[in-house]
């Protein structure tokens, strides 16, 4: 991946600390494309358009290898699935993410400018940028000095975390999925992880299961719908224990897939739908990320 792309990412509707967290895992997701490194987190003034919430703000860089219009047709499908509306200029999103940097280019359209015309006169974007470009004497040099408007986040909840995300090596062939991002984004963060499968009474390693409607059956037809069901409620208990508001999970599992999980065929065909302890905590008011 070939290019380094620096962009800068605020919301002030709803979640705001979830709505950046889920538009990062979106953009990991994006073909030809990896979150290199995430800035700390900035709670700020409003810019612009002052009656309004305060934003929390960060700073992304990505490797990617698509092109500039590319990436900027992708960023937008993100915003509109984090149901941004545009109302008001430089009024309330519940995510915003512009390209500031594309490598060394320079490009202005009326639908593209990089670098972003207004970088050097917002500090909401400057001072996250400090943490991760590679020469801060280019970005400190336009820092106003005045930063009483900004404050670094912290997040005082723990995140539940899908616990092979972490390293366990506790999915159905034993094997862990640690996720790379996980650690760039919450590294600094409270965290608690969980196996669903596991709390159900499943064991390491265990044979496939995908979900069926109401069903949870293996590959040889066996129902472990039950088992399935004990560990989503156990999970939600730790989850309530412990004031959990977000979720970062496993994405396709039958137990922790939000959004599209495999069909019950066994054929790697995946389908809309849940696994069965995204459901409960979703009915339970927890936002949930997949990845």
């Amino acid at each position: 991946m070939s290019n380094s792309v620096y962009l800068s990412l605020g919301s002030n509707i709803g979640d705001r600390f979830y709505n950046l967290l889920a538009a990062i895992a979106e953009l990991d997701k994006l073909p030809k494309t990896k979150v290199a490194k995430v800035s700390k987190f900035y709670e700020t003034e409003p810019w612009g358009y002052q009656e309004q919430e305060y934003f929390i703000n960060c700073a992304v860089e990505l490797r990617t290898d698509l092109l500039p219009y590319e990436l900027l047709k992708s960023i937008n499908h993100i915003e509109d699935f984090l149901k941004r509306r545009r109302m008001v200029k430089w009024g309330p999103r519940t995510i915003d993410i512009d390209i500031i940097f594309y490598s060394n280019l320079n490009i202005n359209t009326a639908e593209l400018c990089i670098p972003h015309p207004m970088y050097t006169k917002r500090n909401f974007v400057l001072l996250p940028l400090m943490d991760i470009y590679y020469d801060k004497k280019q970005i400190a040099r336009y820092l106003n000095v005045d930063l009483s408007s900004l404050k670094e986040y912290s997040y005082n909840k723990p995140i539940l975390v899908s616990s092979c995300l972490m390293g366990v090596p506790c999915n159905y062939m034993g094997k862990s999925k640690q996720s790379c991002l996980f650690s760039k984004v919450l590294k600094n963060l409270q965290y608690v992880q969980v196996c669903p499968e596991v709390l159900g009474g499943l064991s390491t390693p265990r044979p496939p299961a995908e979900r069926i409607g109401k069903r949870v059956v293996t590959a040889k037809g066996c129902d472990v719908t039950n088992s399935f069901i004990a560990g989503a409620n156990k999970t939600l208990e730790i989850a309530k224990k412990n004031r959990i508001e977000i979720a970062v999970l496993k994405e396709k599992s039958p137990s922790c897939g939000y959004g599209r999980i495999y069909d019950g065929s066994f054929t790697s065909i995946l389908v809309d739908g849940n696994g069965v302890t995204v459901d409960l905590l979703l009915e339970n008011g927890i936002n949930i990320i997949s990845i």
